[in-house]
């Protein structure tokens, strides 16, 4: 897995919209991740079906396509770019220059993803970016969950103020980083079964309501795709 941290700018170079999309095939951007308290049974999913691997494929695909709902917030029609499903092909480990995604990288050593899909909207004040990625397993996923959560409240941190906390109604292990300076920005992640789903809203300088509530939305419409293409 190559864990590349391109950045696209506001015109702003040490300021800039920061990806978490992790592998270097994929042109679309992302953000992302939490982890939460892990309870008993290592792996346990709130989805008890047992899906093929194309059937899981299809959810993957599925989910990453579902366009930005905020309320009252105008989203291009179309993805800006999109990275239609790739088997993960690994990579060369980051540079330890970028100590946050070297880290990352460590801790992911061993698991095993499978491959992925991404989109992303985008304008002059505001994009969204949508990461969905199918691991081989609920173990695996679930033993990434904590290391995605830590780099992403380190990322978080080089834009202001963070909040980190776990999300109810939302899939397994379900948290929510948010940090606001020279931009808004907030991402939710988490997990059904060997599917982690990753949606992020950024906005320069503010948004034209609160972030969490408006980016909520869409997780929601993401996650009710997901259950229902995993049904």
């Amino acid at each position: 897995m190559s864990l590349s941290e391109p950045c696209v700018g506001y015109g702003h170079e040490d300021k800039c919209r920061r990806s978490r999309w992790f592998r270097p095939q994929m042109a679309t951007c992302s953000v992302a991740l939490v982890v939460v308290a892990i309870m008993a049974g290592c792996g346990r999913s709130s989805n008890p079906k047992t899906l093929s691997a194309e059937d899981a494929v299809d959810v993957v695909k599925q989910a990453a396509k579902v366009p930005p709902t905020t309320p009252g917030w105008n989203w291009p029609e179309m993805p800006t770019s999109s990275s239609p499903y790739s088997k993960d092909e690994g990579g060369d480990s980051p540079s330890k220059s970028d100590p946050l995604a070297a880290k990352l990288y460590r801790r992911l050593r061993g698991l095993d993803l499978i491959g992925g899909a991404g989109s992303r909207w985008e304008d002059k004040s505001k994009l969204a970016n949508l990461a969905v990625e199918l691991w081989s397993s609920a173990a695996d996923a679930h033993a990434a969950m904590p290391a995605y959560r830590e780099f992403a409240h380190g990322w978080a941190e080089k834009t202001g103020a963070v909040s980190d906390e776990p999300v109810g109604g939302l899939g397994d292990e379900a948290w929510r980083i948010s940090a606001s300076g020279y931009s808004e920005e907030v991402t939710y992640k988490w997990r059904r079964d060997n599917v982690v789903l990753e949606a992020h809203v950024q906005c320069l300088p503010a948004c034209r309501s609160d972030i969490d509530e408006a980016a909520r939305a869409w997780v929601d419409a993401i996650d009710e795709e997901a259950r229902r293409s995993s049904a």
